[in-house]
């Protein structure tokens, strides 16, 4: 899809129903119900490995990832799937790693669980989670934008919540440095809507080799 035309697709980018905000707010509230506080998308490596080890180090990976990493592509799926886009093959087949493809599995299957019996709306079976997100962002008519920046913003907390509990940095420095992403989720929003999921890529190996070398790790905290 050309880029002028997904630019007139997504001018919808601004949230004018208070129950809109409310939905976004919920499905990336660290109570939704699908489990993600139990995945580190190899955070978790990181740690232990010391990559990670203080607030700084935190905001570095995670800029990393929102930009040209991981968190960067699902929004893209996100997207892509809110258009109406056939992606889920393609999600999955970008998986770094049997554990990647396993979170973004069941986090997917919990997701459409929970869309199946609060809103009526079927999410296919072998979802992945950003793919799942996208098409019932679609079914309920969701700001582009806002869904994906909601997304990005939430991901990002959810991490942090790993580093608040593992390194630990506390909770104070884990508000600090959301704020501090702020640009950085601003930039990857503005990157993904511009993206076509059939031509991106990511480059962010030390967290793609992170999330491997979890798949092996004997003693851990977190699923992936």
């Amino acid at each position: 899809m050309a880029m002028a035309a997904r630019m007139v697709m997504n001018t919808d980018t601004m949230i004018s129903n208070p129950e809109q905000l409310l939905i976004l707010q919920n499905w990336f509230s660290p109570a939704f119900p699908v489990g993600a506080f139990s995945y580190s998308a190899g955070l978790e490596t990181a740690i232990v490995r010391g990559d990670v080890h203080n607030r700084d180090s935190l905001a570095g990976w995670l800029r990393h990832t929102l930009v040209n990493g991981s968190i960067f592509m699902d929004a893209v799926f996100l997207r892509a799937a809110m258009e109406g886009e056939d992606v889920n093959d393609l999600c999955l087949a970008l998986c770094a790693g049997a554990e990647r493809h396993q979170e973004t599995t069941e986090l997917g299957a919990a997701f459409g669980r929970v869309m199946t019996a609060t809103q009526g709306i079927n999410i296919p079976a072998m979802a992945a989670y950003p793919v799942a997100v996208g098409m019932a962002a679609r079914a309920l008519g969701l700001p582009h934008g806002a869904t994906v920046a909601a997304f990005l913003q939430g991901t990002c907390m959810n991490q942090i919540s790993v580093a608040v509990r593992a390194v630990p940095i506390g909770q104070m420095d884990g508000q600090t440095c959301l704020v501090s992403l702020m640009p950085a989720i601003e930039q990857a929003a503005a990157k993904v809507m511009e993206t076509d999921a059939e031509t991106a890529g990511s480059f962010a190996p030390a967290a793609d080799l992170c999330a491997f070398e979890h798949e092996t790790t004997e003693q851990r905290i977190y699923r992936t």
